[in-house]
């Protein structure tokens, strides 16, 4: 047990026994759900002790009210060494603890990454999209005032064009939605600026569902959720979703299993900036297969040169790669100041964050509400900086620990 939940357990108690979540519950030694066996950090070379300093970093914001509660996973290829639930989903009647299994977090920005680019990755895979097609290939109606010269790549590496975002007017149909967000017009010249966008990734979901011919959220299930057996993870939960960490409270009340970006909620809670709900628990098993080279349990995702290619930094997009971003400045990353240059990762505004170093193996999965309170308040970037830089102390020493044994 770790030094967070030995403080926490005199208060943990058991979750609500029933909810109206459509998934199944996973649990340990079912045969539903994925195996919940921790790997010893020392096995994997790994410090123990800088793994519980990294938990320390979130135990320490929590406590210093940036966040209610929040799930923390560590691992090291496919092997989960640290899966914690920290704190509650809330406060006052929101007061349930954190479960690392069954706690439900708005993914926000994270649906990008773990949704939309997955999905392009396993299109490219079999041939039905190419990276330097004009988007309006897939899609028809994405032409004119020189939308018809945006490329797949583009929209991936935020070099579209398109603004950050824009107001989508209440009253629409999600599809109405989406023909007025593929009306945006370009605020730059295709290629020649990166311009982080939520648009891209509206327009390339929907292009890619072209592509796919069926929608994205089936895809995903058959070919990426389902094997890896991500059983908690979907779109759109719904208000009954009583294992949903809110996201904010509205009148008092808290708003949860629905989607918080107000973009996505127009479209109908499902779309390619945000929409996607998960555990810390399955994320894990995503990070791991990412890790391990697309690959996890004898069951291949994605080729492993697919997700070196798409990790990949790409020429005059800062630090885009495809989809996913990298590491900057070693005083300006959202990954810390240690990381290896070929780490990749991405956040989401709810307060989660994924990253991921091929160079150590490394990988880590922060999940947390921080809109909970106040969407002002946010601590998150110095803590991903600092629970990764923890990540690589905790290789730097199991390295030496491991050469003084020799």
């Amino acid at each position: 047990m770790s030094i967070t939940a030995m403080l926490l357990a005199a208060s943990l108690h058991a979750m609500p026994g029933t909810d109206s979540v459509r998934w199944p519950v996973p649990v340990p030694g079912d045969g539903n759900g994925a195996s919940h066996a921790l790997t010893p950090a020392s096995a994997v070379g790994l410090s123990a002790t800088a793994l519980i300093h990294a938990e320390e970093e979130v135990w320490n914001d929590m406590q210093r009210g940036a966040f209610p509660g929040a799930a923390l996973a560590i691992g090291r290829g496919s092997h989960v060494v640290l899966e914690e639930g920290l704190g509650n989903v809330g406060r006052g009647i929101d007061a349930v603890p954190v479960d690392p299994d069954r706690t439900v977090y708005d993914l926000a920005s994270l649906t990008k990454v773990v949704g939309t680019t997955t999905a392009v990755m396993l299109l490219v895979e079999d041939g039905k999209m190419r990276l330097d097609d004009r988007v309006s290939i897939y899609l028809p109606e994405f032409s004119g005032m020189g939308r018809e010269y945006v490329t797949v790549r583009h929209l991936l590496t935020h070099t579209s064009g398109l603004p950050d975002g824009i107001d989508v007017p209440s009253g629409l149909s999600p599809e109405q939605a989406l023909r007025y967000v593929l009306s945006t017009p370009l605020r730059s010249t295709p290629g020649m600026r990166v311009n982080y966008s939520d648009l891209s990734m509206v327009v390339l979901y929907a292009a890619a569902e072209r592509a796919a011919g069926e929608p994205l959220y089936r895809l995903l299930d058959r070919r990426v959720f389902g094997p890896l057996r991500m059983r908690s993870t979907t779109y759109w939960p719904g208000e009954g979703c009583g294992r949903c960490a809110p996201t904010s409270r509205e009148m008092g009340d808290p708003f949860r299993g629905h989607v918080h970006d107000p973009i996505a909620r127009r479209l109908g809670g499902i779309a390619g900036n945000a929409g996607l709900f998960s555990t810390v628990h399955d994320l894990a098993r995503f990070a791991a297969m990412l890790a391990n080279g697309g690959e996890l349990d004898g069951v291949r995702v994605l080729q492993a040169g697919t997700i070196r290619q798409f990790t990949r930094r790409q020429p005059g997009t800062g630090t885009r790669a495809l989809g996913w971003d990298t590491p900057g400045s070693p005083g300006n990353s959202m990954f810390g100041s240690r990381v290896s240059t070929n780490s990749f990762g991405h956040t989401g505004y709810t307060g989660t964050s994924i990253w991921i170093d091929p160079d150590l193996g490394t990988w880590v999965v922060l999940l947390a509400n921080r809109t909970y309170d106040t969407e002002s308040n946010n601590r998150m970037q110095s803590l991903r900086r600092a629970v990764c830089d923890r990540v690589v102390e905790a290789a730097e020493y199991g390295r030496m620990a491991a050469a003084g044994a020799n």
